[in-house]
């Protein structure tokens, strides 16, 4: 598996946070939208949809009369969800008001499980291997969820500006361990 290469600009004297999800790539979760409510934000019934934490990036397919909710996974950009209950869903960011939505499908990958896994990130310059800054779990980084880290620099932590590469790893119970994230890390004068 290969990681995501994502650049991360920081800026000098600021504090940085950040929230990673980690999806499993196997197998999707496909579940049946039996009602969609017409107000704001918009309101999904989603029985037994299995999603435990907030903003979980999630795809809706399929609904007729409101397309703007339709998103094809993974071309398109997912929704970030909000837990109300087991069979309820909202998706903050949308309003259903005046509309007459229904039926579709909504997707995703659920999270990988953290339980027990060890996070690290590194900040590294950009040629050779001297660890500038190292976050940890309790020192940075926090698994606030299933499949949910929160990542935390302090204006005390924040590199000089330059420019920089990080990696994010996460080894888990069994030893296996996988790098999910790296990529260039600019940190910008504040």
């Amino acid at each position: 598996m290969q990681p995501a290469n994502v650049p991360l600009c920081l800026t000098a004297g600021t504090t940085h946070r950040s929230t990673l999800r980690i999806m499993q790539p196997g197998p999707w979760v496909y579940r049946a939208v039996t009602a969609i409510a017409a107000g704001a934000p918009v309101r999904l019934t989603v029985p037994g949809h299995g999603i435990e934490s907030d903003s979980w990036h999630c795809w809706l397919t399929d609904v007729q009369r409101m397309t703007a909710l339709n998103r094809e996974p993974p071309q398109q950009r997912p929704h970030r969800v909000s837990v109300v209950d087991e069979d309820t869903l909202i998706i903050d960011r949308i309003s259903a008001t005046g509309q007459q939505p229904a039926g579709g499908e909504l997707r995703y990958r659920p999270p990988v499980d953290l339980t027990g896994a060890d996070v690290v990130m590194q900040i590294l310059p950009e040629q050779g291997d001297q660890v500038v800054l190292e976050l940890t779990l309790g020192e940075g980084l926090t698994v606030t969820g299933p499949g949910t880290i929160e990542r935390l620099i302090t204006p005390g932590q924040m590199p000089a500006p330059g420019r920089y590469r990080y990696r994010l790893d996460v080894t888990y119970s069994d030893g296996t361990r996988h790098r999910y994230w790296r990529g260039p890390l600019t940190v910008e004068a504040g």
